[in-house]
């Protein structure tokens, strides 16, 4: 007969210890990649999400609006069926499950700013009247919307906007400007 000895490892030796999530270090390029193009100043978003104090009293709410996924009202708004025809899209701002875990991450942990030294370098904007697609064939403007300022998103339709073009088109690219 065999005696087999068992030594218990505390918990904390059991798991690898984790890596807080901080702003510096994951949050900043999330939000540079899939944010910051609406969430910037004088954008089309209620408020900045450029630097931690801006981002900062927005961690929960960011939590709770990512981890929407493909309701109404996610950010950042992507409505492409992912699981239906074209996978991917050249400048696709939706985020990955990791990205949201992330962010959720660090909202649970108190949204820390970490090390300043881990900041990627700022985005830089283009003007806003410059066309990232070229200069477009066609500009068709939709009807003037307008928002309670303490309303919350609306996705409905706006109506239709007429192009006058004499035969149909196929639309090879689509750049919206607010």
């Amino acid at each position: 007969m065999a005696i087999l000895g068992v030594v218990a490892l505390p918990a904390a030796a059991q798991t690898p210890a984790k890596t807080p999530v901080t702003f510096a270090k994951d949050i900043a390029p999330i939000l540079q990649r899939s944010c910051q193009h609406c969430h910037r100043p004088d954008s089309v978003a209620p408020m900045s999400l450029i630097t931690y104090e801006e981002a900062r009293p927005y961690a929960r709410a960011m939590k709770q609006r990512t981890a929407l996924r493909s309701k109404p009202g996610v950010m950042p708004p992507w409505y492409i069926e992912k699981n239906v025809g074209i996978q991917k899209y050249k400048d696709d701002v939706s985020l990955t499950d990791a990205q949201i875990d992330t962010i959720a991450a660090w909202a649970d942990g108190g949204a820390p700013r970490g090390n300043p030294a881990d900041m990627p370098p700022p985005l830089v904007f283009a003007d806003d009247s410059v066309w990232k697609i070229g200069k477009p064939d066609l500009i068709v403007a939709s009807p003037e919307l307008e928002m309670k300022a303490l309303a919350p998103d609306w996705f409905g339709a706006i109506g239709e906007s007429p192009t006058n073009l004499p035969e149909d088109r196929y639309v090879a690219a689509i750049e919206i400007k607010e």
